[in-house]
């Protein structure tokens, strides 16, 4: 009796196990296609790195692009690859499409995380956008201080702005940076001239300021002037109403002739 009562269970138990094997195996071939599957996108998205890469070096930016919108599909591409694309729309005159690509890329930036600020800071000033240029120059030196051309590119933002002064120091920074710069005799006479255009504004400056300061005294006194004879011409009406205080009348009585 027990033998016959426990064949059954060792069946079922027997079934369990084999369906266990069965599903275990299904489940490896599942994983082992899903890994196979994403090293093959994987592997194609870094051919179309390259591919993009090369082109881009070749400059063929339009074809270039196209490369490299399929390699930044891959969760795990290369961030060059968004540097790339950036880049080449920018040659092809898509700005707005650069900043966005660009800024898109940025959380996966390590290594070039200056580059994309840089970058985008160069596709707001091909569109005029000098103050936002300036703007992403700025984060660009913020994430790499010794990156010479940040310093270059947000002082020439700045003098689009007319803001003189901090471009002359970004000048100054660039050629600390950077002292063998091909543009060094250029960039010195420019900061000359603008040292020479600055002692020259403050001196405007300062003589406006005592100008005004001038005028401001002057119609002071004018002021306290006119307030000062308004004050001696209402004394001396006072002084000359001023009298017994008594009514004048009629010495005789008044008469209505009948």
């Amino acid at each position: 009796m027990h033998v016959k009562a426990r064949a059954p269970r060792l069946a079922a138990v027997l079934l369990l196990f084999f369906a266990f094997l069965a599903g275990s195996g299904l489940a490896a071939q599942a994983q082992g296609q899903a890994s196979a599957a994403q090293a093959s996108a994987a592997q194609a998205s870094a051919g179309s790195f390259a591919e993009g890469e090369r082109l881009f070096r070749e400059d063929r930016p339009r074809e270039a692009a196209a490369a490299l919108e399929r390699a930044v599909l891959d969760p795990g591409a290369d961030e060059k690859a968004w540097l790339y694309l950036g880049l080449a729309y920018q040659q092809l005159g898509r700005h707005e499409d650069s900043v966005a690509v660009l800024r898109k890329g940025l959380p996966k930036a390590s290594l070039y995380r200056h580059l994309f600020f840089f970058d985008m800071g160069n596709a707001f000033a091909l569109q005029g956008k000098n103050a936002f240029a300036e703007e992403m120059y700025g984060e660009a030196i913020l994430a790499d201080g010794s990156y010479a051309p940040a310093y270059l590119n947000r002082a020439n933002a700045r003098m689009s702005q007319k803001n003189f002064r901090d471009a002359s120091a970004d000048y100054a920074r660039y050629l600390a940076l950077d002292p063998a710069s091909p543009q060094r005799a250029t960039i010195e006479e420019l900061q000359r001239r603008l040292a020479g255009a600055l002692q020259a504004a403050e001196s405007a400056a300062a003589a406006a300021e005592a100008a005004r300061l001038a005028e401001e005294a002057a119609k002071k006194a004018l002021l306290d002037q006119v307030a000062a004879s308004l004050k001696a011409a209402a004394d001396e009406t006072t002084s000359l109403s001023a009298g017994s205080g008594a009514v004048q009348g009629y010495g005789d009585a008044l008469e209505l002739d009948d």
